[in-house]
């Protein structure tokens, strides 16, 4: 079975572009067929090796089904804002039917911090889709200058996702030596996943040793990410 993997929420900062980039650092190096496919024009630069699809025009089903037909996978990175023009060409276009008739699946991916706004878009999008697809949600570490307001635990994000089954892991925390590269050349962690041939070699290990921690997280996701061709294929070389 394809994957559609679906990361959205509209919180800016919530660790979206980040998690896309390291899902699609470990396909490349797996060697499965994917495409990446962002909805923010500001991503498309010399190093984006993607689709860019504009939220702001009118979207076609065709396109979709085009995308998932030729790829294992098809990431889609849905910038801030734009998490419920997703939900309505979803509902519109019955894409649940669709992925089905195609023998695909689709995952959304909502990364989360434990503050109230992303606790409660959290909740939102998980009310909108449902038991529609499945839910894969990574927690990224609280940054230091943010005080935090809730705790996971026992909070009723916590409860609603657990209800729909959401896989949930924690996103390793980013070395001091990354963050002191990373502020050296006033990069975020997701540009420098852009362009990681591009780095002095010594941001580029201290990504890269990121990237293997973070790959073992989302390999651990199985059948929730990951297509159905890559988990036979893992099995058989094991």
């Amino acid at each position: 079975m394809k994957k559609l993997i679906v990361v959205t929420n509209d919180l800016e900062g919530s660790g979206k572009s980040t998690f896309s980039r390291s899902f699609q650092h470990l396909l490349n190096n797996q060697g499965v067929k994917h495409l990446f496919i962002t909805t923010d024009e500001d991503d498309v630069d010399d190093n984006f090796s993607g689709d860019y699809w504009d939220f702001d025009e009118q979207l076609e089903i065709s396109q979709l089904i085009r995308a998932i037909d030729r790829n294992d996978v098809v990431i889609l990175d849905v910038n801030s804002g734009s998490a419920r023009i997703w939900a309505e060409f979803f509902e519109e276009n019955e894409i649940d039917t669709v992925l089905a008739e195609i023998d695909a699946s689709m995952t959304l991916v909502i990364p989360c911090h434990d503050s109230e706004r992303c606790h409660s878009e959290l909740i939102e999008l998980a009310e909108i889709f449902s038991d529609s697809a499945d839910y894969v949600i990574p927690h990224f570490p609280q940054p230091a200058s943010r005080s935090k307001e809730l705790v996971w635990k026992g909070s009723y994000a916590a409860k609603v996702t657990n209800y729909l089954g959401a896989l949930h892991f924690e996103m390793p925390e980013l070395s001091q030596d990354l963050e002191t590269a990373l502020k050296s050349h006033d990069l975020t962690l997701s540009q420098a996943l852009n362009q990681l041939e591009q780095l002095p070699r010594f941001v580029e290990v201290a990504a890269m040793q990121w990237l293997e921690q973070i790959g073992k997280a989302i390999n651990g996701t199985g059948e929730y990410v990951l297509p159905e061709t890559y988990r036979t294929r893992k099995a058989v070389t094991a």
